[in-house]
């Protein structure tokens, strides 16, 4: 007997499959094409094109999850080294600043950047054009051991960007700045507006730290102390409690 071979997609399984004859009779063949209504083949081969269809889109939806994935992950591996960057920025300066107030003579390290914002018709440019620009070139001007004009560009910045995303370390950096010339009473004021203002912000720890070392300058060993035993208590994990500790220490021996 003649089989017939179906060249399409069947049409669904409750037309297509028949109940088994007798034994020793040809099963049930779906009709080719030619046989089948022109209305039928038209819904069956309109149906075969929308599921390729949605499994084109599912593929493409598929693989833009992946691309926005990795895009996700690579933003999110800049940002921490962006974050540890800006952390060894800030132990950097604090080490050459604590340096400095020892007595000790640094190196003046002086960068592309540096020397384009210092110079402008033969003078020093101050300010910027964003808050991240002015706090930049401040922080450049301390690098080069410029005070003056950092701390000009630091209380400038704070004028400009009271609410800023910078104000908190432009507070930080002018108690660094004014300790390191010894100007203590200052420097205190400073970093009181560090803690005062901005509890929660990274630099809290170092600003408790410098406290004590402000206040021990000041010759008031009983708040010296007291700073440096609340930046070991509230923030134990952070190098400036380590700092602290090591400051209390030499502070009570010499005192035995």
């Amino acid at each position: 007997m003649l089989m017939y071979q179906p060249a399409y997609a069947a049409v669904p399984v409750e037309e297509s499959i028949q109940p088994a004859k007798s034994a020793g009779t040809t099963s049930y063949q779906n009709p080719v094409p030619s046989q089948m209504p022109t209305a039928q083949v038209a819904e069956v081969s309109a149906g075969g094109s929308s599921l390729s269809g949605l499994f084109y889109q599912l593929q493409l939806l598929q693989q833009e999850v992946q691309e926005l994935r990795g895009q996700l992950e690579e933003q999110q591996y800049l940002l921490q080294r962006l974050q540890k960057g800006q952390q060894d920025q800030y132990l950097d300066l604090d080490q050459r600043l604590a340096a400095l107030v020892a007595g000790q003579p640094q190196p003046a390290p002086q960068t592309a950047d540096s020397q384009t914002a210092v110079a402008a018709n033969g003078g020093t440019r101050l300010g910027g054009s964003t808050e991240r620009e002015a706090y930049a070139q401040a922080i450049e001007f301390m690098r080069s051991r410029q005070f003056d004009e950092s701390i000009q560009g630091f209380q400038q910045l704070i004028i400009d960007y009271p609410n800023g995303q910078f104000t908190p370390n432009a507070f930080y950096w002018l108690g660094e700045l004014f300790l390191a010339q010894k100007q203590r009473e200052q420097a205190r004021q400073n970093f009181m507006q560090v803690i005062n203002l901005y509890p929660d912000h990274q630099k809290v720890p170092d600003a408790l730290y410098k406290l004590g070392v402000v206040y021990q300058g000041l010759g008031d060993d009983t708040q010296a102390l007291e700073y440096l035993r609340l930046v070991q208590d509230q923030h134990p994990q952070s190098p400036a409690a380590a700092l602290a500790k090591k400051y209390a220490e030499v502070m009570v021996k010499g005192v035995e």
